[in-house]
């Protein structure tokens, strides 16, 4: 896919996305999902509990 295709098809899509959607929808829902995205990157899921241990953290799944 070369820069000028994947451009028609970003302007392609933002343009069927203002068209089902109002503005304040859209950015609500882009604030949730950088939201959900912080928490998610912030979250002690991903870690071991051997090195939650080590950090003095609790060694339940967050």
């Amino acid at each position: 896919m070369n820069n000028q295709h994947a451009g028609e098809s970003l302007a392609t899509s933002m343009s069927e996305l203002c068209s089902r959607f109002s503005f304040r929808e859209i950015l609500v829902a882009t604030v949730i999902a950088r939201w959900k995205r912080r928490r998610m990157a912030n979250s002690l899921g991903p870690f071991p509990s051997w090195l939650r241990r080590d950090l003095a953290l609790s060694d339940e799944q967050v």
